[in-house]
């Protein structure tokens, strides 16, 4: 079984962080996955949300979740180039996880009739559990605070490009 790990490339037995070492393939796969599924969900979720701010076209959640991990690519490239792959899939995790943070918060308003502040707070509540959740992340790959500062700006423009819009 270790010979099988180790010609599949599954793990590196020299590296003791929080993700495996995977192939290239399998992280753009992941990375994939996670962007249409949290895409999936936001845009369900923001439906919750119209009477406190535009919902937009059903494509938008997609393009805001793509453009996240072009930017931190990005970003994460002229700084750590090394991490890049490693990064992205931590940070589309969190994303993920905040995803189906929302998922209780689409089933109730299929019961019950509450206001828009409601689902709003309740998704502030896990956008903060997802900024902890990214700073405890990159403290543990030993990446600094300007991920996480890039990050937090990235979600800032646009939710101002979408009131402004």
């Amino acid at each position: 079984m270790e010979t099988l790990k180790k010609y599949l490339m599954l793990y590196d037995e020299n590296y003791f962080g929080i993700q495996q070492s995977l192939k290239w393939i399998y992280r753009v796969a992941f990375l994939l996955f996670t962007w249409f599924v949290t895409g999936f969900i936001l845009t369900a979720y923001v439906e919750l949300l119209k009477e406190l701010m535009p919902v937009g076209h059903a494509y938008r959640e997609y393009l805001i979740c793509g453009g996240q991990i072009i930017f931190q690519g990005i970003i994460i490239s002229f700084l750590f180039p090394a991490q890049r792959w490693t990064y992205l899939g931590n940070m589309m995790t969190i994303s993920f996880a905040g995803a189906l943070l929302l998922l209780p918060g689409l089933l109730l308003a299929q019961y019950l009739l509450l206001p828009a502040l409601f689902y709003a707070l309740y998704f502030m509540g896990v956008a903060g559990l997802m900024f902890l959740e990214h700073i405890r992340r990159t403290r543990l790959l030993k990446l600094g605070n300007t991920l996480t500062i890039t990050w937090v700006a990235y979600r800032i423009m646009v939710l101002l490009i979408i009131f402004l819009a």
